[in-house]
């Protein structure tokens, strides 16, 4: 066991005993996605992580991929020219792109983390933690820009957002212990707007023994149980169709 402690601002949380014997349950491994299904319905997470069940996320899904590998290809030098669908970043894009010619940029960054926060592999025997990022910039040895692309909607999404962007501000922090500075930086490449946090180490890690606690309770959990509702029904695939695998779905 040990302990992640903050020197800093003892007035918050500042300090998480990190077991790492602890005995793992049906879902050994977190990342933020993972993370906010199960805590909105943990049956939703049995039937996706523990049953194998693929969930159907429709054709939006299916678009924000395509367009998620439009933008790694163009800042990668695979794409001659900038497609229609990262118009609205026109300028960011390109910036990016000659930062990649100038070994600044990490693309698609699979980030894996053990419980005691050191990093491994994505699919490594040890991981706990998955972070997975569409870019990472870095500006000097203290300073770096964390960026996530978003297709769809902005408005209504931006508590959840926000809180995802300081989970890759916090694994950034792990990974890169020389980093003081991480600035997130979410793109909405349909709207041409952008949801910026800045945040110093002290101010990141105050946070890291919540997420840990969180992630935690996820990965030790062996009871899954079903949370109906109206909202959390409406985006889920399994209680749709004919023959639905959730026999719980509120229509």
């Amino acid at each position: 066991m040990k302990n992640l402690t903050q020197s800093k601002r003892p007035d918050l949380i500042s300090t998480v005993e990190v077991k790492e014997d602890i005995e793992l349950g049906y879902i050994p491994a977190w990342s933020y996605s993972t993370l906010k299904t199960f805590e909105s319905c943990a049956y939703r997470s049995y039937i996706a992580k523990v049953k194998k069940v693929q969930e159907d996320f429709g054709p939006a899904a299916a678009r924000g991929t395509e367009i998620h590998k439009q933008a790694e290809d163009y800042v990668a030098g695979k794409l001659g020219e900038l497609p229609d669908t990262l118009k609205k970043f026109t300028s960011q894009f390109k910036s990016l792109r000659e930062m990649y010619a100038d070994a600044k940029v990490e693309l698609e960054g699979d980030w894996g983390f053990t419980i005691g926060w050191k990093t491994t592999g994505w699919l490594a025997p040890d991981t706990w933690g998955r972070i997975k990022l569409d870019a990472f910039v870095h500006e000097d040895e203290t300073s770096a820009r964390v960026i996530d692309y978003k297709t769809g909607k902005a408005y209504g999404n931006e508590i959840a957002h926000s809180q995802q962007a300081l989970v890759y501000a916090i694994g950034s922090f792990f990974r890169y212990p020389d980093l003081q500075i991480a600035k997130t930086e979410i793109w909405y490449l349909d709207h041409g707007t952008m949801l910026e946090q800045v945040y110093t180490r002290d101010e990141a890690m105050v946070f890291m023994p919540k997420l840990h606690d969180r992630a935690v309770a996820m990965t030790t959990a062996t009871d899954f149980p079903p949370n109906p509702s109206n909202y959390n029904c409406k985006w889920c695939s399994y209680g749709k169709g004919e023959h639905p695998i959730c026999e719980w779905a509120e229509s």
